[in-house]
């Protein structure tokens, strides 16, 4: 699976907080980074995307806090930074196995001279697990048309995984977005990042 860690459109110290997090997620489980979008400042990432197979960060999934004066401006009043930790399960990638291929042969509908009205050189490719289906009456040969339905049903799968992918990539974009404050799953204080007893839940 996939964990996406984002301040959203946040500023300066909400980066910062998301550097803080990734070391302190570092040596308490187990991952993978993919990618880190850095932020202007030095130590600050606008999101950070993880590969994990541990299942413990699964408790993670939500809203985090950060309680500390500001690192950049002094007299901010503010001292709420607030991140988001996202969890994306990946999808598996479509298999295709082609002995699994249903061909019935057919008539070409097309108007054409007497070989191709009459002889079933016309092929359909089925494929039951995805339900769907290709056809070829281009050629005259038979073997030809079923060559090329074959061709035109493993084009249809690669089209349904490039699909599957763009809606996993929107998803993750969109959750990177949004972040709900409050009921925080974890708040860490201080500029030495400690983790509160006032946490939702206590890890550690």
């Amino acid at each position: 699976m996939l964990v996406q860690i984002s301040s959203g459109n946040g500023v300066d110290e909400v980066c910062r907080a998301i550097y803080y997090f990734l070391t302190w997620l570092e040596g308490r489980y187990s991952f993978e980074v993919l990618k880190i979008e850095y932020a202007k400042c030095k130590d600050c990432y606008k999101s950070v995307l993880l590969k994990t197979a541990d299942e413990a960060i699964l408790k993670l999934e939500g809203t985090h806090l950060w309680r500390c004066q500001s690192p950049f401006r002094a007299k901010h009043k503010r001292k709420n930074w607030y991140f988001s930790l996202a969890i994306i399960k990946v999808q598996d990638s479509i298999s295709f196995d082609e002995s699994k291929v249903i061909y019935q042969t057919m008539k070409s509908p097309k108007k054409g001279g007497q070989h191709v009205n009459t002889t079933c050189s016309g092929v359909r490719a089925i494929y039951k697990p995805l339900n769907i289906e290709a056809v070829s009456y281009d050629e005259r040969s038979q073997h030809l048309n079923k060559k090329r339905a074959l061709e035109r049903l493993i084009k249809r799968v690669q089209e349904l995984e490039t699909a599957n992918e763009s809606k996993q990539k929107s998803k993750q974009w969109q959750e990177g977005k949004e972040l709900e404050r409050g009921n925080c799953i974890l708040i860490f204080e201080s500029e030495r990042y400690i983790l509160s007893k006032n946490s939702r839940i206590l890890l550690f």
